[in-house]
């Protein structure tokens, strides 16, 4: 029974109806059997039964036709190729979702939207309970116009709709239209709408896009949105009915975006990780993620890369009108137009949180302390601003006053370390209308004019492992670890409410607080590494920075090896345990810089250690 009542609000109670819906819904669903459904496009036969493989449908036509049930499958054939709108009917029910997925061995099913304006390649309209797995999707043209991958639309009074989940699909060549205007950033890969929400609560909840590929779209890869009108402030009645909760974005990548890669609005709560975002603000200004009309929502996790963004709004992360309570979290931002960090709220908003991320190679402004906001908490993160750039590092724009508000911006910065290594890198300081505390920050390099004022400043070598090293992935930045004799550690303040671990997954905090995205793990003690006497062998020692280590036993072990290596002062480098009946062990070069080393062989209850020079 579709959750379908447009036609019905115009005459009755829409409170009256939705429940009906639902409870006739619970009354006759489980009477009825989940029923898989085939489509081939080469083999299938509309007058089939569909529910076979060798009964098969064949068309979109017949699909689209028909009203499915809870716990139905609607099954495409690998590599099966589909063109015009996807647009089953029906609602699933808790616990018994609708399932689009594919059958077969190959690749994904494509559904190409041969151009087709205004609408999605796959559409939902008030449907509930619906999973959408393994599709490729695309809607190429030679002109721009109002298209999009993915479309799913809740309109004025249909209620809650649950259970939206979007999975591993491929959406790609969405031939959109390039622009600032709110029809532009409406033409997307994924789309989220509320088309209106204005008399009755009208709202997403438990909705899902993860493992999705999104590339080469216009104008953006994925937003969420209300058709009539977003610009609440959360909390509000108007923000309270078209707002969308329990919502996850996680483990997308999504590059060649016109302009924005994400626009998330009214998520209440909500989670942004794991995403990998590149070659974003190819055709306009945009940064690669960002919120309006958001509380509380946690991006975490995530990388943002060549933002080729040609004027302002080039940052990985933004925090825009309305985005109280924001976190902004354990993330790597490298090679961007602009930084890590922008801000143009507005004056309500407040507690908004910027920490333990690493910034790299990024130009333009890093740090943007825009629009009017009651209070932005920048902490732990680490910068590095190599000699051949020229960003701004804290800009303090000055824009977006109002004429009833007291426009004021207040911000604290502690605990951070800029390493900067370029001469033309410069301060933007606004003389009136700001309140900013800086506290515990390390300013290394050079020193700019304007360089704040920090009663506990450090401005020595912060002794960071390998700073400028960081490559692609989050996972590539080890070398802004803090080194054992680093200024930086035990040097910070205490940070209330902070989350609990740094960059790295550390627990917070290990003594007194450090500077920077690392929280420094202590010396161990050396007298957990020490030998009962088994011996093994090293392959060179000296050994050569950069050359291999080999470890080799007397005879061949059967049981399980542990190798260990630890610096100088007890710190662990290296761990990994072999099963194989073996006795010799290449262990690679894990060794960053020349010294003293130990590695530590443990076999059952025996275990031995060795010192090695590296040179």
């Amino acid at each position: 029974m579709p959750i379908n009542i447009k036609t019905q609000l115009l005459t009755r109670s829409h409170h009256i109806i939705v429940a009906f819906s639902f409870l006739v819904a619970g009354m006759l669903f489980p009477t009825l059997a989940a029923t898989n459904y085939y489509i081939d496009n080469l083999n299938g036969n509309d007058s089939n039964s569909g529910q076979s493989v060798d009964k098969a449908w064949k068309s979109l036509t017949k699909v689209n036709a028909k009203t499915f049930q809870p716990g139905d499958s609607i099954l495409f054939k690998s590599d099966g190729v589909w063109v015009g709108r996807l647009y089953p009917r029906g609602s699933g029910t808790a616990g018994k979702p609708i399932v689009i997925d594919k059958y077969g061995h190959g690749g994904r099913p494509l559904f190409d939207g041969d151009g087709m304006t205004g609408t999605g390649v796959v559409y939902l309209y008030n449907q509930a309970y619906w999973e959408i797995n393994n599709l490729e999707i695309t809607n190429d043209a030679v002109a721009e116009g109002d298209r999009r991958g993915v479309r799913i639309e809740i309109n004025e009074g249909v209620g809650v709709v649950n259970h939206i989940y979007l999975r591993n699909l491929h959406i790609h060549h969405i031939k959109g239209r390039v622009g600032q205007e709110r029809s532009h950033k409406r033409t997307a890969g994924v789309g989220f709408a509320v088309v209106s929400a204005k008399n009755i609560e009208t709202r997403f909840n438990d909705i899902r896009v993860e493992n999705c590929l999104i590339h080469d779209c216009q104008n953006q890869g994925i937003i969420t949105e209300c058709v009539g009108g977003d610009g609440f402030q959360p909390g509000t009645p108007e923000w309270n009915r078209m707002r969308i909760t329990n919502a996850v974005i996680r483990n997308n990548t999504i590059y060649n975006i016109s302009k924005n890669a994400m626009i998330i609005r009214l998520f209440d709560g909500g989670v942004v990780e794991y995403n990998v975002c590149y070659n974003t603000a190819n055709g306009i200004t945009g940064n690669t993620m960002f919120t309006c009309a958001c509380d509380g929502t946690i991006f975490q996790y995530n990388e943002g890369y060549l933002n080729n963004s040609p004027d302002a709004d080039g940052s990985m992360y933004d925090a825009d009108l309305r985005s109280p309570n924001t976190i902004w979290q354990y993330s790597y931002s490298h090679d961007n137009a602009h930084g890590l960090f922008w801000n143009c709220t507005v004056q309500e908003d407040a507690n908004l949180i910027c920490r333990y991320n690493i910034s790299q190679n990024d130009k333009g402004i890093l740090f943007c302390i825009n629009y009017p906001v009651t209070s932005i908490h920048i902490y732990n993160n680490t910068v590095y601003i190599p000699s051949h750039l020229s960003p701004v590092i804290i800009s303090e724009r000055g824009n977006g006053n109002k004429t009833d508000n007291p426009n004021t911006r207040t911000y604290n910065f502690r605990n951070n370390i800029i390493y900067n290594l370029s001469s033309t890198a410069t301060y933007d300081w606004k003389n009136t209308r700001y309140n900013r505390t800086f506290e515990a920050n390390c300013f290394y390099g050079v020193h700019p004019s304007g360089e704040p004022a920090d009663s506990k400043k450090i401005t020595t070598n912060p002794l960071l492992f390998d700073p400028g090293s960081g490559g692609i992935g989050v996972n590539s930045v080890n070398g802004y670890q803090l080194q054992p004799n680093s200024p930086c550690i035990d040097a910070g303040v205490v940070i209330p409410d902070n989350g609990g671990r740094d960059y790295w997954g550390n627990t917070l905090y290990n003594g007194k607080p450090d500077i920077g995205a690392h929280e420094y793990q202590g010396h161990s003690s050396l007298k957990n590494v020490l030998s009962d006497g088994f011996e093994f062998k090293l392959s060179a020692n000296p050994l050569l920075l950069g050359k291999e280590l080999k470890i080799t036993t007397e005879n061949l072990i059967s049981e399980q090896v542990t190798i260990r290596v630890y610096s100088q002062e007890g710190i662990r480098i290296f761990s990994k345990a072999y099963n194989e009946n073996i006795n010799s062990f290449l262990i690679g070069s894990p060794f960053k810089m020349p010294g003293i080393y130990y590695v530590k062989v443990d076999i059952g209850k025996h275990v031995s250690t060795k010192k090695i020079i590296v040179k």
